[in-house]
């Protein structure tokens, strides 16, 4: 048996017959009060009850709660119980952000709350879809002037996949040109229809 120091706790064959015979139907807790009124001892109710699981020794005490029995801790959360810095059933938290909240993110997108309670989505997409419907399968939404900020429905276009992949590829001395990004990426998707037709 072990004690705070990890050292073993001796008891005596007389503290140990006692232990035995008085520790049947009542809580350790108690057992220990009583225990060190006899002996003048200060063992806690962790000390006797570690010692008689380790010697099998059952108080008979039934302590698997009953159906309808409630919990000590019921209407609370957490470890600790409700108190006046408690969230009230409502409330928002400081943090909270509206629908509509927009912030930029490591890639330079922009994400916008569109929900409820954290549903963020990407605006150029989200913007994209309110007006024109779903995004078709293996297609991307472009931005004509390649800025990821500027999410203006003008400003962008849906294209294959396949288009995306090779307009990144092009020349870049016309990046920010957006009359010529636009009648590229409309020339390669037209080849790319055309292309797949062909097959």
């Amino acid at each position: 048996m072990q004690g705070r120091n990890n050292r073993a706790i001796p008891y005596s064959d007389a503290e140990l017959s006692w232990i035995e015979v008085n520790q049947t139907g009542i809580s350790r807790k108690e057992l220990a009060t009583k225990f060190n009124a006899k002996f003048k001892r200060e063992l806690s109710g962790d000390n006797l009850g570690a010692l008689c699981k380790r010697k099998k020794w059952a108080n008979g005490l039934d302590t698997v709660f009953k159906k309808g029995q409630e919990s000590w801790n019921k209407g609370t959360k957490g470890l600790t119980g409700r108190n006046r810095t408690s969230f009230k059933k409502g409330q928002m938290p400081h943090n909270h952000k509206p629908v509509g909240h927009e912030y930029k993110n490591t890639q330079g997108y922009i994400m916008i709350k569109v929900a409820e309670p954290r549903k963020f989505e990407l605006k150029h997409r989200h913007l994209w879809q309110q007006a024109n419907g779903k995004i078709p399968a293996r297609h991307v939404i472009r931005f004509l002037d390649n800025d990821r900020s500027n999410c203006s429905l003008e400003n962008l276009i849906c294209v294959p996949v396949e288009v995306n992949g090779k307009v990144n590829h092009r020349d870049e001395r016309f990046a920010d040109d957006v009359d010529i990004n636009k009648a590229v990426l409309l020339t390669e998707t037209l080849n790319h229809h055309v292309n797949n037709r062909a097959r």
